[in-house]
Formats: structure tokens, C-alpha cells, sequence
């Protein structure tokens, strides 16, 4: 194999390696300041209900929440979440399969939890979580 189609075949493995089902690892011990902890928005996030499969009836599995957000046949559902709502981080993980970054994601629970979660769990990119998008205090 000449070098040219030697770095294409490279190329065309890593742009697919993004193409199946995210991995995650559990990275709370890395976050312990964090979890346990209640936190505030201080503007307002998107969440987006995901699910899995395919066909007509479509059930969320979880719930993506960040900024600006997506949509595609995977989302079920889109909604604000409000400056000042309440959520505790429950724990934090990291994408082991993902080709260009981590991907930190905090497991949150909101309090009161929206019907639209249906108990489902739901994370918060780390990108959405900077100081002027959420303030955090101490474990209750």
C-alpha cells in the first residue's frame, strides 16, 4: 500500500471510529469537589431527550443538556431549562471512543424534575457548566 492510500485508510478509520455508540468511563473520583454539590443555572440550557432506537414509537433513554444543542430522529424532545433552576451533580464521566475530545459530562438530577425526563437520566456537557452559566455551592 503506497503511503497516500496508507494515510487516507487513516483518515477514513477515524473519521468512522465517531460513527457507532459512545463509551463512557466514570471519572467522579477526578470531580469529588463537585459531586454531591447543588448548583443553580444562571441562564438558560437546552435539554434534549435521546433515545436509542429506532422506529415509530420513539422512548427517551436520557437526557442530553447543553448549548446551543441538536436535533435529529434520536432527539424526543427539546426544552428551556430556566436561569434558576435546581440541580444536584450526581457524578461525572468521560468518553473513552470519542476521536477528537473526552467529552466530560456531569450525571445531574433536577429538582423538581420535569415530567418531560420521566425519570431518565440526565447529563450536563462540561462545556455547558462554566462559572457564568451555573453557580455551585455546597453538598446540602
Amino acid at each position: 500500500m503506497d503511503k497516500h492510500k496508507l494515510i487516507l485508510a487513516c483518515l477514513a478509520a477515524t473519521a468512522l471510529s465517531g460513527c457507532g455508540e459512545a463509551a463512557y468511563r466514570d471519572v467522579s473520583g477526578e470531580h469529588g469537589d463537585l459531586i454531591g454539590t447543588q448548583c443553580v443555572l444562571l441562564e438558560t440550557l437546552r435539554a434534549h431527550g435521546v433515545t436509542k432506537g429506532f422506529g415509530p414509537e420513539k422512548k427517551t433513554d436520557f437526557v442530553s443538556i447543553w448549548n446551543p444543542g441538536f436535533r435529529g430522529s434520536e432527539v424526543t424532545f427539546v426544552m428551556p431549562l430556566e436561569a434558576g433552576t435546581r440541580m444536584r451533580v450526581l457524578a461525572a464521566r468521560e468518553c473513552s471512543n470519542c476521536p477528537f475530545e473526552p467529552m466530560l459530562e456531569y450525571r445531574v438530577e433536577l429538582v423538581p424534575e420535569p415530567a418531560e425526563f420521566e425519570g431518565r437520566p440526565a447529563f450536563v456537557r462540561a462545556a455547558s457548566f462554566l462559572p457564568h452559566q451555573v453557580r455551585c455551592g455546597q453538598a446540602p
